[in-house]
């Protein structure tokens, strides 16, 4: 026994029926503009993978630059420490 419909049938429409609207057909130029635009953050990306998780691992922090070319990486203690290094009384600038 098949429940399926019938392809074939006379009644069958040929498309879907619904009241969904219609897709946008977005033109190529603009998908190749998008995809060069991103780029950048891909190369980084894989080329920053590994370094990305071993920071990751000692929880710095990871943030990118340049579009996501350049990644930096902070450690939270250096901040606690910034107040304390700075000269107290201005002759040392």
């Amino acid at each position: 026994m098949f429940y399926g419909s019938n392809p074939s049938r006379k009644d069958n429409p040929g498309r879907v029926i619904s009241n969904a609207p219609e897709t946008l057909q977005v033109p190529v130029t603009a998908i190749c503009a998008a995809w060069l635009l991103g780029m950048p953050r891909r190369a980084g990306g894989w080329l920053h993978a590994v370094t990305d998780e071993e920071a990751r691992q000692w929880r710095w922090l990871v943030s990118e630059r340049l579009g996501g070319l350049v990644h930096q990486y902070q450690d939270e203690r250096f901040a606690a420490l910034r107040p304390a290094l700075a000269p107290r009384d201005g002759a040392l600038r």
